[in-house]
């Protein structure tokens, strides 16, 4: 038998579209103004208290909490981190990010805004993102996108501006406000935002959107101003990768759990407690708006667990759960027909 260090619970999941903790909605800012040591925060004026009402970091929260849902409500998280770090040099700014990030992973945060967006801290926190399962929304005002900065797990935002600070609109932290506050499975296009300038030109949306760069525009005759895309830079949309996100690790929490508090038997007793907690764990999911449902029910699977031999011997178990998302539709292709018929009141 194999003496190999293995973590109690590994997830592994199988879809047919590409895959990309918890339904956490907080985000985490790393700002360049000043140095200073990670803290939560629910509100701008202790951030401006701490780094003044000029800074960027205070503009980027004003722009992340000036939020609102579709129905009007102001959009809160309960909290969010902010951690700064002094660049001296520019060339150095992806290392330096990387390196903030992997000194507050014990922290509470699952997406990421910086003051100081590049292709450099593109590139170089690329690896870390998929490693670690976290998101990084950014601003670009170029593209087409290289090879080496495409990710599930990287959303750019179109920001011609980004370099005058004065004009900046810090609009990936606008987006955040709704996408990341919502929490995990909330849509990722078309949605309304405050505070925000429409000034992608007419001619640069083909392109921004086969860069899949999320970008904004007015829409309707209200002239909402809305974010279209959603996409990650490898085409993935966000709300499918914080959906599958949310899942993975809670079902990991839960697994977890139960090992340490009843363990499972390798028999018929064993195998029943497994399925009851993947079943706990999808209904959960479920409620939470993640499990597309059909005929009143969620559509999932979660198949008997079985055990060979060779896995016995190893203390093996190997479930299995089949589900399909309940992915937003951003796209609606009306037929309109004119007929001299009657319709017969229809």
């Amino acid at each position: 038998m194999s003496n190999t260090y293995r973590e109690p619970v590994k997830v592994i999941v199988e879809k047919e579209v590409a895959l990309t903790v918890a339904s956490l909605n907080k985000v985490l800012i790393v700002t360049d103004d000043k140095n200073a040591d990670f803290k939560y925060y629910n509100n701008s004026k202790d951030v401006a208290t701490d780094f003044g009402n000029n800074s960027k970091v205070y503009r980027l929260v004003e722009a992340f909490l000036g939020q609102k849902d579709g129905d009007g409500n102001i959009l809160k998280p309960d909290f969010f981190g902010i951690v700064g770090v002094e660049i001296a040099e520019k060339a150095k700014a992806g290392e330096k990010l990387k390196e903030v990030l992997n000194e507050n992973l014990d922290k509470e945060w699952y997406a990421f805004l910086t003051t100081f967006d590049s292709t450099d801290t593109i590139k170089k926190i690329r690896p870390f993102l998929t490693e670690n399962r976290r998101i990084y929304i950014t601003e670009v005002k170029a593209y087409p996108i290289e090879d080496t900065m495409k990710s599930d797990r990287i959303i750019a935002f179109w920001s011609p501006k980004m370099d005058i600070e004065e004009n900046r609109e810090y609009k990936a932290a606008s987006y955040a406000g709704v996408v990341i506050t919502k929490g995990a499975g909330y849509r990722v296009s078309l949605i309304e935002l405050a505070g925000v300038t429409a000034d992608t030109e007419l001619s640069k949306k083909v392109e921004l959107t086969k860069n899949n760069i999320t970008f904004p525009e007015k829409r309707t005759s209200e002239n909402y101003i809305v974010a279209n895309g959603g996409k990650a830079l490898d085409g993935t949309y966000l709300d499918e990768t914080s959906a599958l996100d949310c899942i993975i690790v809670n079902m990991n929490e839960n697994l977890e759990k139960v090992l340490i508090k009843k363990g499972f038997k390798q028999d018929d007793r064993g195998y029943a407690l497994i399925e009851e907690t993947l079943h706990k764990v999808m209904k959960e999911m479920g409620e939470q708006d993640l499990i597309a449902i059909k005929d009143e029910k969620y559509e999932y699977i979660v198949y008997p667990v079985t055990q060979t031999n060779t896995e016995r011997e190893q203390r093996l178990v190997r479930p299995r759960v089949l589900f399909r998302l309940a992915e937003w539709g951003y796209f609606v292709d009306l037929t309109l027909q004119k007929t001299f018929k009657d319709i017969g009141g229809k």
